[in-house]
């Protein structure tokens, strides 16, 4: 019912209780007060609540507000026509009316909207607020600022004035109360000061805003797509500043709770917040006044934002999980969690007497459940359950499966041992009645899972299988995987490698099933959302060459297919170049064909990534899986990087000697102010390792042993310097090939420039369009060779199309393939 919004500590039995005489004539302990409740002390907390706190409710008015931002953006570039009708249409049907009463109507209208800031400023400083003072501030000057500088930007997508806009609009229209950056501070203020001022004020301040709209509609000011904008705008910085900065406490005070509880015939001596795991609630432990000890959960507005939250994750990454539509209302929620309590009870399930079900004054909602004595799986010893235990716990879901509810959520913080040493399931607060096969299967292989991080895995489905059936933990065996388990089973499982194909193998061969066959629970995974974002980088950074492509696929049908066919060749050849070197840096054997298709692969990841960065984490990856130290993986990057670029500078140098030409080497070296920032960061680099004892401490236990490998890496290539020299020729094979296609694509089109020169153009090309943000330096590489093939003599109608030729051969064509070589090598776990 709710969602994993934080983890507590693991549940335990609390401290006794005092009598209630003593509460009345002893001094309360420390931590502890009286408070007067209705006439009567009770004993609770002393502990304040934070008054500024995060709530989940606010990043769903941030996602809301991000997505209305979206709409209004939509409307303002796309939706100019249908604005500027909007417009005319209500100009020609609106009546004939006097300007200066339009004039009167709109400047009072804009008196109450420019004193509704200037009064929350007044109500702040009257109440000494100082830090939400701070804060809206800070919020109102980012959202006035922001518009401010996206004024001209948003009026350039503004529709025109209609024709028959009269004079007293261009009047009104140079009044300032109303600009954007004005509309999305105001916004943000509401949305800042929200959870502190009065809920009609803040009503109030709303529809003064959106009725800004229709206003400048009817008085002839322009279409509002602008200022819907800068509303939405306005309400995602402030909700964003919510997020970052928090809110006042909305939960209910332990005075409230006790003052709830009494109403309704429970009445209390004392009250204190238990540390447990109560999943999206907030726990207390409570005394009665007959001396029975009760277990309370409170459930507000923040737990049911959270339950939301979850769900819409759940739905949108899972699927075939059995999650029903969230409830109309949190008072729905909890009815649920106490009917299907007591449903599991009246089936001979163990699990806590339901006491009560409250509704408190400020519209929380407070279960009242009869405490356990005992302590939940995740605080008791392996050694100590036994199989006796384990067969009992197997008992109970089995009388769940037979009653056909489904807990949902049985991980070992909800198995209780008791003081008796018998087994008891509690919070069925994402429980289901009536369930379907599926979610019965699913309660199943998350008990076993969970089981057999303490007591293994052979024990937990033996006694899985002996309570209830082969067939049925057979039937349970698809859902055994990680995405149908808790997010704590999740972690937990963690520090088990191994445990969970562990588990697989002993179910084959306690039930005799010859196989399992996973159940398909994901809508998508980690590596399909990196498909999306790579896809979506491609085909961003492809559409502004798609422009040139009609005049492109002309000049090339008057080329030379062969010539043209042969640039692809010295293409596919780089890729041998980069793994030659990448798999001779490390002491390993290195499969070169592998090393190649890590390198294709490489020609995919690269095109979503600027300088190359995601082909070297490629790298890295595969050089992690092929068996190699994160250290020595990461020098050996380093190493050929170092080395590929001396071999391309010394390439440079010797073909502007070939060429007759001289180089600038200092394009190659950092500026005067890099170096100096450089040095400044490397000196207090040194000092805080000097005078840091923390980081002196992690650079000896974390650093130097990495380090050592590295150094042994490096020793090891000194000593077979044909390794250094495997590098240096892979390197030199890299650039060569890219030189070779750049020649292909001249000649294929008739143009006629020496070697030499087409290598300088090239190297030095390269060398300056590196520094490109964008993936593969897109544009930078195009705009260089292009330069510099003129600059040489070339013809700007062959120069044109031979570097797009060459762009073709050695940047797009490799994306489909190298698409397919990443498939292949997550496929084979090589990546």
């Amino acid at each position: 019912m709710t969602a994993r919004w934080h983890t507590s500590p693991v549940t335990q039995t609390p401290p006794p209780a005092l009598n209630a005489p003593d509460v009345v004539d002893t001094p309360p302990p420390p931590g502890k007060v009286l408070v007067d409740v209705d006439g009567r002390s009770v004993l609770v907390d002393e502990t304040p609540r934070q008054k500024w706190v995060r709530h989940p409710g606010d990043v769903i008015r941030l996602v809301l507000a991000v997505l209305a931002v979206g709409a209004a953006l939509v409307i303002l570039v796309w939706g100019r026509s249908t604005a500027a009708g909007l417009e005319t249409d209500v100009l020609e049907v609106e009546p004939d009316l006097p300007g200066f009463l339009f004039k009167v109507v709109y400047a009072s209208y804009g008196v109450l909207l420019a004193l509704f800031p200037v009064g929350i400023f007044v109500w702040l400083i009257r109440g000494r607020r100082w830090r939400l003072f701070g804060v809206y501030l800070l919020t109102t000057t980012v959202a006035s600022w922001t518009f401010t500088l996206l004024l001209p930007w948003i009026t350039d997508r503004l529709p025109p004035a209609p024709e028959n806009a009269d004079e007293v609009a261009s009047q009104l229209a140079a009044w300032p109360f109303a600009d954007m950056g004005s509309v999305a501070s105001l916004a943000a203020a509401l949305t800042v000061t929200g959870p502190w001022i009065n809920r009609r004020w803040y009503r109030l301040g709303w529809i003064l805003l959106l009725l800004l709209m229709p206003l400048r509609l009817a008085v002839g000011l322009g279409a509002p797509s602008g200022r819907l904008l800068a509303l939405a705008g306005g309400w995602a910085i402030g909700a964003a500043a919510l997020v970052i900065f928090g809110a006042p406490s909305r939960s209910p005070s332990s005075s409230a709770v006790v003052r709830g509880l009494r109403g309704a015939g429970v009445g209390l001596t004392e009250l204190s917040r238990a540390g447990v795991d109560a999943r999206g609630s907030t726990p207390y432990f409570a005394t009665g006044d007959d001396g029975a000890r009760y277990f309370v959960k409170v459930l507000g507005r923040d737990e049911r934002s959270a339950d939301l939250m979850f769900r819409v994750y759940r739905y949108l990454r899972l699927r075939n999980v059995g999650d029903e539509e969230p409830f109309s209302s949190l008072r729905r929620a909890v009815e649920h969690e106490g009917m299907t309590s007591v449903w599991a009870e009246r089936a001979g399930v163990r699990t806590p007497d339901l006491v009560a079900c409250i509704e408190l004054e400020d519209g929380s909602m407070t279960l009242v459940y009869e405490l356990v004595r005992g302590r939940s799986l995740d605080s008791v010893e392996p050694e100590e359950q036994t199989d006796e235990f384990l067969r009992g716990m197997w008992g109970q879901v089995a009388l769940l499966r037979k009653a056909r509810i489904a807990h949902r959520d049985l991980r070992r913080a909800n198995v209780f041992m008791t003081e008796s040493g018998d087994p008891m399931i509690i919070d069925f607060g994402f429980g289901e009645v009536s369930a379907s096969d599926e979610l019965l299967d699913q309660d199943v292989a998350q008990l076993v899972i969970s089981s057999a991080i303490d007591v293994g895995a052979q024990r937990s489905v033996a006694a899985a299988v002996d309570a209830l059936g082969p067939d049925v933990v057979a039937s349970a065996a698809p859902r055994l995987q990680v995405p149908a388990l808790s997010g704590a089973t999740q972690t937990a499982l963690k520090g088990h490698k191994g445990l969970l194909d562990e588990t697989h193998e002993q179910v084959l061969a306690q039930t005799g099933i010859p196989e399992i066959e996973l159940a398909k629970l994901e809508r998508f995974s980690a590596k399909h959302l990196l498909y999306v974002v790579m896809a979506f980088g491609v085909l961003w950074f492809l559409i502004p060459q798609l422009t040139e492509l009609p005049q492109l696929v002309t000049q090339l049908q008057n080329a030379n297919l062969a010539l043209a066919g042969l640039a692809i060749v010295f293409s596919m050849l780089t890729y041998f170049g980069s793994a030659l070197s990448m798999s001779s840096s490390v002491a390993q054997r290195i499969p070169v064909i592998r090393a190649t298709a890590v390198a294709l692969a490489g020609s995919f990841v690269n095109r979503v990534s600027p300088a190359k960065v995601g082909g070297m984490a490629l790298n890295l990856r595969f050089l992690q899986k092929s068996g190699v130290s994160t250290a020595v993986a990461s020098t050996s990057i380093g190493l050929y990087s170092i080395v590929g670029a001396m071999t391309h500078i010394t390439l440079l140098i010797m073909f502007s000697i070939w060429a007759g030409r001289t180089v600038d080497l200092t394009e190659f070296l950092p500026g005067r102010t890099v170096l100096l920032v450089g040095g400044a960061i490397l000196l207090g680099a040194i000092g805080a390792l000097l005078f840091v004892p923390k980081l002196r401490q992690f650079i000896d236990e974390k650093v130097r042993p990495q380090a050592g490998k590295a150094r042994a890496n490096l020793r090891a290539l000194l000593e077979h310097p044909i390794r250094l020299v495997l590098i240096v020729a892979g390197s030199a094979l890299l650039s060569l090939s890219y030189i070779g296609a750049l020649e292909a694509s001249i000649r294929a089109f008739g143009g006629e420039i020496a070697l030499p020169v087409v290598a300088v153009i090239y190297l030095a090309g390269a060398s300056i369009a590196s520094a490109a943000p964008t993936p593969g330096g897109v544009g930078a590489v195009e705009a260089a060779l292009i330069g510099g093939l003129t600059a040489a003599g070339v013809p700007s109608e062959i120069a044109v199309p031979a570097v797009f030729l060459y762009r073709l051969a050695t940047f797009w064509i490799p994306v489909l393939p190298g698409w397919g070589s990443f498939s292949w090598l997550q496929r084979k776990e090589y990546i």
